[in-house]
């Protein structure tokens, strides 16, 4: 999995992933144009999105329609170092039986953004000219 991240203008990116192109950027109390959402805003977004679609995938393999299904997640700024913390999500399956929520919320539990920020993790940095 690559992503390749190119300077446009301020302190706003275009991130090319798979052919998909995305602007990152802050807003303008942080210094930027607001030409799309934060970095931690991707990351929160990524969390979201990767719940979304293993709930759709729960759902369909348990013949319940994936339609309605809405998640929303979130994180708090902690300091020193700064960083992300005590991420939530909330996912909605419409229609879901309450005899199948622990099997839907092991699941969702294993979508690889939120296995991921379970772990701690290496980050091998590289800087060159």
């Amino acid at each position: 999995m690559e992503v390749r991240a190119r300077y446009r203008e301020g302190i706003s990116f275009e991130l090319e992933i798979r052919g998909h192109r995305v602007v990152t950027d802050l807003p303008p109390d942080k210094g930027g144009k607001d030409a799309g959402p934060s970095p931690p805003e991707l990351l929160v977004a990524a969390l979201a999105s990767c719940a979304g679609v293993f709930a759709a995938l729960f759902a369909r393999r348990n013949g319940l329609s994936p339609e309605g299904i809405e998640v929303e997640a979130r994180a708090r700024t902690a300091g020193t170092p700064m960083r992300l913390e005590d991420f939530a999500v909330r996912v909605r399956i419409p229609g879901l039986p309450p005899e199948l929520e622990g099997k839907a919320r092991a699941f969702v539990e294993a979508c690889l953004v939120g296995q991921t920020l379970r772990r701690e993790n290496h980050i091998a940095l590289e800087i060159s000219a």
